[in-house]
């Protein structure tokens, strides 16, 4: 973070942020016989805020393991880390510290984008509600990638390899699991329609499968609060008819992504804390 590397990160960041911006914008107007109107504005702002929600998303999934990977291992390489172990630093306190240091980064980050987010509120379209929950998927995703990649440096003695694995943990998470959401909803689709209605207690517990599923990624998390936002009208929950008789409750994707993703970073938190621990006994 002393660095030259934070500065450049943070530049090139907002650099294609906004290129992409512009770009949409360019693009949008020009092939609107109406660019003035409200309606049309509207839809502008709109298509602007998801799109640069979901390039942070990616952005922060995939620079996140970089300052976190190399935490505890590059102190390995750099034959640091004996020494900074007979200090009185605890296990607790030292990945705390790595843990924080790359947060606040990555905050940094998040909150430098809102202004191109602000966009959205001045060409209507977009509530402040909806900035909250992308503040929130966008915090929870970078906390738990850097959890991520402070549980592979610690196991790790080669930087390039905790950031190799961490990478593939991302991007099976981002890219791999919305692909299975995919395939899980066309088998369930399949299942529904191609065979005789199950009944109503079997439909909901694959209606709440499917929408497990879509809240284990953050993109597909964040497309699906938007849907539901869009067609309920609603940013928490919803009601379900299975039938005429039978309905049940579905919360948004983005509750259940943050509380899996916040579960899941307390896990390996205290795995990667009991990993520094127990190589300090030996």
């Amino acid at each position: 973070m002393r660095g030259a590397r934070a500065f450049v990160v943070l530049t090139i960041y907002l650099l294609l942020l906004t290129c992409f911006t512009s770009l949409i914008y360019y693009t949008y107007v020009t092939t609107t016989h109406r660019p003035g109107s409200g309606s049309d504005m509207a839809n502008l702002g709109k298509i602007i805020f998801s799109s640069v929600v979901i390039i942070e998303i990616f952005m922060v999934t995939f620079i996140t393991p970089a300052f976190t990977a190399g935490a505890i291992s590059g102190e390995r390489e750099r034959k640091t880390y004996e020494l900074l172990r007979t200090t009185l630093l605890s296990a607790r306190k030292l990945v705390f510290g790595k843990l924080s240091s790359a947060l606040t980064y990555m905050l940094l980050l998040v909150l430098a984008a809102v202004p191109l987010e602000g966009l959205a509120f001045v060409l209507g379209g977009v509530v402040a509600k909806e900035l909250a929950v992308a503040l929130l998927i966008l915090m929870v995703t970078a906390l738990t990638f850097a959890v991520i990649g402070l549980l592979f440096s610690s196991f790790l003695r080669a930087t390039l390899s905790a950031t190799v694995l961490s990478y593939i943990v991302a991007l099976m998470l981002t890219v791999g699991l919305p692909v299975l959401m995919l395939i899980s909803l066309a088998l369930l689709d399949s299942f529904m329609y191609d065979f005789d209605p199950p009944v109503w207690i079997v439909e909901a517990g694959l209606i709440y499968l499917a929408f497990f599923i879509v809240g284990l990624s953050p993109v597909s998390a964040a497309v699906g609060t938007e849907i539901m936002l869009e067609q309920e009208n609603s940013i928490l929950y919803f009601w379900y008819d299975i039938d005429s008789v039978h309905r049940i409750p579905i919360p948004s994707s983005w509750i259940i992504y943050t509380v899996i993703y916040l579960v899941m970073a307390a896990i390996l938190l205290l795995i990667t804390m009991l990993r520094v621990r127990q190589q300090e006994r030996r």
